[in-house]
């Protein structure tokens, strides 16, 4: 490969946000002068893809702007880094995570990046837990694998085309969060994030630890958590806040009866713009379908409307949708329990 052929390489678009030169920058390639370049780049850009459009596209629309630690690693760079101890993994067990162009053992692909999200290693800061960002990816992405560390929140976060959906912590709480065999795999997961959300969203703290109890000894100087000063939720402007992050949509499919997708303008582009549902519908959203299924209903609201739509596929009208209007108290029902069925949604439609 020449120079022209990386700048060009590096100019690739995996997904709205995210470009493949920013994967292939490595401190351990800059320092010790390796090539950190794919083999098979065709199959770098596929796999980077899935995992930009897949999962860090839905987790910078949430959490703000996210920033790349590792991605792509070249086998010349990973082995160099196992070799002399600089947290690589063997060639062997990095194929199909930070090696994204050659295949694991069994012959699958996939991707995979270390990432600081700055929203989460504030929320860490101030006394909160990485477990709250493991069990929200766990409830909303199709993620393979994560493993946390004990710097700035950072962890890896993989895409595969055979997920494991196991969670993995070198920081405190250390060891394997969930797996498909642990009990808590399949459990209700959202008041274990819902203090990480309320920073996000306001840039307000929330703790047990923050409790004052009557006769407390307040002589004693704050924890560190509380001298703190919370930061804004990112560094978007108000403008940008208020259109994007308070329009929500949800698609109800055939296998994933929630899936929670935060990247509309308005109620409008959220229904016929080129990502809204009328393009899911369609077939020209890219999303795994394998994993989700095919789509029934998408559900969108605007936060502080008394109505929200619901949203299917006009019956026997190729291209055409047919709207209805349901109660925001009817949609938080679903949004709490992560879930709506068929039955539920068809009985807003008349015909």
């Amino acid at each position: 490969m020449n120079y022209e052929t990386l700048e060009a390489l590096g100019r690739e678009r995996l997904s709205r946000n995210f470009y493949m030169r920013e994967f292939l920058y490595s401190e351990i390639a800059n320092w010790h002068q390796l090539r950190n370049v794919p083999d098979r780049p065709d199959l770098a850009l596929r796999v980077g893809r899935e995992l930009c459009t897949e999962l860090l596209e839905p987790l910078q629309m949430r959490f703000g702007r996210l920033h790349i630690r590792s991605g792509y690693r070249s086998p010349e760079v990973n082995a160099f880094g196992n070799r002399n101890d600089l947290n690589c993994a063997s060639n062997e067990k990095n194929y199909a995570e930070h090696i994204w162009d050659y295949p694991d053992g069994n012959g699958h692909y996939g991707a995979t990046a270390c990432i600081v999200v700055p929203v989460l290693a504030d929320y860490i800061a101030l006394g909160g837990s990485w477990t709250a960002m493991a069990w929200w990816i766990h409830d909303h992405l199709p993620y393979s694998s994560l493993c946390f560390f004990s710097k700035l929140g950072a962890f890896n976060i993989g895409w595969h085309e055979v997920p494991k959906r196991r969670i993995d912590s070198f920081a405190t709480p250390r060891g394997c969060l969930t797996k498909r065999q642990m009990p808590n795999h399949t459990a209700e997961h959202g008041h274990e994030y819902k203090d990480l959300l309320t920073f996000v969203d306001t840039g307000v703290f929330h703790s047990t630890l923050a409790d004052i109890t009557p006769g407390a000894d307040k002589s004693k100087p704050e924890p560190r958590w509380a001298q703190l000063q919370p930061v804004p939720p990112s560094l978007r402007d108000e403008n940008e806040i208020s259109s994007i992050e308070r329009i929500r949509y949800r698609a109800v499919h055939t296998k994933t009866n929630w899936r929670r997708v935060n990247m509309h303008a308005s109620l409008d582009n959220a229904i016929h713009g080129k990502d809204g549902a009328a393009g899911l519908f369609a077939g020209r959203v890219r999303i795994n379908r394998e994993l989700h299924g095919d789509p029934l209903f998408v559900v969108i609201w605007r936060e502080g409307d008394k109505l929200g739509q619901v949203v299917r596929p006009r019956p026997g009208r190729v291209g055409e949708l047919e709207k209805a209007n349901i109660p925001i108290k009817q949609i938080e029902v679903m949004e709490a329990r992560g879930g709506a069925t068929t039955s539920e949604l068809m009985k807003y439609f008349t015909s």
